[in-house]
């Protein structure tokens, strides 16, 4: 039985469009982690927000939790997807997703935005690729510093605290610039970054005798116990319980009972909202190249009552009216 040839016709052109068309409304987003990481969703969820017309493809790379040989594997297979999918545009959470699908998408066609990114565009090279841009991410250490001597007055020497990844890296090297210490309104600050969980954890506990009033947790999801990773939940509760001083943070979700009192912190929002603009803008024709790469400029107070009551601290008015309190 033939087909009537106006029936062969549209279905010619249905799948002329179809192919026409393809991805003009995907996104790959590829994450450096997992997605029930909670840095991972928090900036996922303003992404989506930003870009509720598009549909968002993610992959995961898991470099947080797999081995460092593996990275490049994953890296393949995110670049096989984004092939196979040809979307609209690309976008790579965090260094390591930006550092092993750079050079590949700066090479193509495609145009990409990062985030998350806490290594110098201008020292890696990044900034060679027309096709790319996006936005940085910079620990907030000067402000948080100030911020919490007014919960901490009499505070003269604090520890930061890094396991020892690359994103660890590069986030001490703004701030400490290949120094192990340094002082900030009136405030010794020294770095420890390690993935070894003994030395972690006999840190922690030699703090106060040590002379340290206080300590930061920075990032904490590479450690290690011989071969075993630790679940960075498990780290950090072992880190809240042992701690003869105060914890603070520097990323929001370090923050909350049996974690980190708080402090003066990144959000994961931050980013994910700031690459959707820039998003925007891409999709709406603008060149990434034309497009500075940003860095969102205000943190967000956030505090524990839980551990603030533990430390037995009172926040100040001017902090108590501009904060946001877990529990």
């Amino acid at each position: 039985m033939s087909m009537p040839l106006p029936s062969l016709l549209a279905i010619i052109v249905l799948v002329f469009n179809t192919v026409l068309n393809a991805g003009e409304r995907d996104i790959v987003v590829v994450e450096s982690y997992h997605t029930m990481y909670p840095w991972d969703r928090d900036w996922l969820m303003a992404l989506r927000d930003s870009l509720v017309h598009y549909n968002l493809i993610t992959f995961q790379m898991d470099t947080k939790r797999l081995p460092k040989q593996h990275f490049s594997l994953r890296a393949d297979t995110a670049w096989d997807i984004i092939k196979r999918v040809d979307p609209a545009l690309i976008i790579l959470g965090d260094d390591n997703a930006l550092s092993y699908l750079a050079a590949r998408v700066g090479n193509s066609q495609y145009k990409a935005i990062y985030l998350g990114i806490n290594s110098n565009p201008r020292k890696t090279g990044i900034l060679k690729y027309k096709n790319i841009t996006g936005v940085l991410e910079r620990p907030l250490y000067r402000r948080s510093i100030i911020e919490m001597k007014k919960v901490l007055p009499e505070m003269k020497k604090a520890l930061i605290m890094f396991d020892g990844s690359n994103t660890s890296k590069y986030a001490a090297e703004d701030l400490f610039q290949g120094h192990d210490s340094l002082a900030y309104s009136g405030v010794e600050i020294h770095l420890e970054t390690t993935n070894n969980y003994e030395r972690w954890k006999s840190v922690v506990l030699s703090a106060k005798e040590n002379g340290y009033d206080a300590v930061w947790v920075g990032l904490y999801f590479t450690v290690f116990d011989k071969q075993k990773h630790i679940d960075h939940r498990e780290l950090l509760f072992w880190t809240s319980n042992n701690s003869k001083v105060p914890l603070f943070a520097l990323w929001d979700f370090a923050v909350g009972k049996q974690k980190t009192i708080g402090g003066y912190v990144m959000t994961g929002n931050s980013q994910g909202a700031a690459a959707g603009l820039l998003a925007q803008q891409v999709l709406a024709g603008t060149l990434p190249k034309d497009i500075l790469p940003v860095i969102p400029e205000h943190g967000q107070l956030i505090f524990s009552r839980h551990e603030l009551t533990r430390w037995q601290l009172a926040l100040p008015m001017d902090l108590q009216v501009s904060a946001e309190f877990i529990e």
